[in-house]
């Protein structure tokens, strides 16, 4: 039985997210069990449940942070190319893990995740412009450009699509419905 070797909630929470993000390295989300985190992080499976549902909670916990500080910062006036780019900078820089995260194909896994948090905040931008989101045509175009921008996401992690950067987050920039460009600068 393993016991928990951290004396605070930060430093067993801390310990998780290393846990997977390390596991997550070499392997694919899916090949990853929760015992395999909880003994690499020395944290119980009790302590394991009572912060997570599952595997897959903690890598999208985890990456509500790293949206918070980056993509999320839009709604503080960055501009959305800005923002775009800081969350992509992240992704380039952990392209291996993000890989690993994006070809889950578990319902609760990321890359579901990553959509719904994309449709969810473009969404409020629209709202928060006297858009209603929910129109037919407004929500077909929605969950195009989420669709595609997780898509192409999945794509770039995975080397397949040559591009920089710069060339990502400029396509990412372009291919926002034309009907809600003005929103989305």
């Amino acid at each position: 039985m393993i016991r928990d070797i951290y004396k605070d909630d930060q430093d067993i929470e801390r310990s998780l997210i290393t846990a997977l993000y390390d596991l997550m390295l070499t392997e694919n989300i899916d090949r990853i069990s929760v015992n395999q985190i909880t003994e690499y992080a020395h944290v119980s499976r009790a302590s394991f449940y009572r912060r997570y549902k599952d595997k897959y909670d903690l890598l999208n916990r985890t990456y509500e942070d790293i949206l918070k500080k980056t993509l999320f910062r839009f709604k503080e006036n960055l501009s959305w190319k800005e923002s775009v780019k800081q969350i992509y900078a992240v992704i380039q820089e952990n392209h291996v893990f993000f890989n690993n995260a994006l070809h889950s194909e578990d319902v609760n896994g990321f890359r579901n995740y990553l959509y719904e948090q994309a449709f969810k905040l473009e969404s409020d931008v629209l709202r928060s412009n006297g858009v209603d989101p929910d129109d037919l045509h407004n929500r077909y175009r929605l969950v195009a450009y989420a669709s595609a921008g997780v898509s192409l996401t999945a794509e770039w992690c995975a080397n397949k699509a040559d591009l920089s950067l710069e060339e990502m987050v400029d396509l990412l920039v372009e291919i926002v419905p034309a009907e809600f460009r003005s929103y989305f600068r």
